[in-house]
């Protein structure tokens, strides 16, 4: 079952999507023109406000404020529009993002400067170059009037454009979101493990199977390094009954 969305007052949210597989979702610069411009179209008609943003090659951060709590159909269109016309671009067919997108509630100014930070950041941590040499984030954007970037808004927090970019340039030692994709990439790559270690579409096991079938799969999986708790959980197969095959 899928988490319901949780909405603030303050209406500040980091959202996160990345492509499947961890595959690019952008190729070339005009694949992140496009989608820019997807973000301003949609974002006007759905009130949404941005306030910041990073896109990387097979991911992209945003930190933006939804006051009418229209985050998950603006998000639902900008992403649905723009992989159709990925996909006949590139002439691929299936799914381009990795499941829904990912999103955190910002409650506090504190937390907001710091994800502000972190998502123009990204292109440092990831050793490509100076956040202020990326040309696919907004950081630009605040030295003058956008189209696309609430700079007013973003001006009225950090009071003046100095002391933004001063902000900006100290070091970032925070994770934010990127805890949970971590996470949700490494279960990912357990079930791809436990699928091809049983030779099967499913990681689910029937508890029904003969004693002498059921032990061997378990211990084919225990062998291979994996936990108790995480084979009974991704198989469906009682902890106890995983621990004494």
């Amino acid at each position: 079952m899928r988490k319901c969305r949780i909405y603030t007052k303050k209406g500040f949210y980091h959202v996160v999507i990345r492509g499947v597989n961890k595959q690019n979702i952008f190729m070339e610069d005009e694949d992140r023109k496009f989608f820019l411009s997807l973000l301003k179209k949609y974002g006007k008609k759905y009130e949404i406000s941005l306030h910041t943003h990073t896109l990387m090659d097979n991911h992209a951060h945003f930190l933006l404020k939804d006051k009418n709590k229209n985050l998950s159909p603006f998000m639902q269109i900008l992403t649905s529009v723009y992989a159709r016309w990925f996909n006949r671009k590139y002439d691929r067919v299936g799914h381009l993002f990795q499941n829904r997108f990912l999103s955190e509630v910002v409650e506090d100014i504190v937390y907001y400067m710091t994800v502000f930070r972190y998502i123009l950041q990204n292109p440092e941590k990831a050793g490509i170059c100076k956040a202020s040499e990326y040309g696919w984030s907004s950081y630009q954007h605040y030295k003058n009037k956008s189209r696309l970037i609430d700079v007013h808004a973003v001006l009225e927090i950090f009071r003046t454009r100095k002391r933004l970019y001063k902000f900006i340039s100290q070091k970032e030692y925070n994770e934010c979101l990127d805890i949970e994709l971590r996470r949700a990439e490494k279960e990912q790559l357990v079930i791809e493990k436990i699928k091809k270690l049983l030779n099967s579409p499913t990681t689910f096991i029937h508890p029904d199977l003969p004693k002498e079938q059921l032990d061997e799969k378990l211990r084919l999986l225990k062998k291979s390094g994996l936990p108790i708790r995480v084979i009974a959980r991704l198989t469906g197969i009682m902890s106890w009954t995983v621990a004494r095959a």
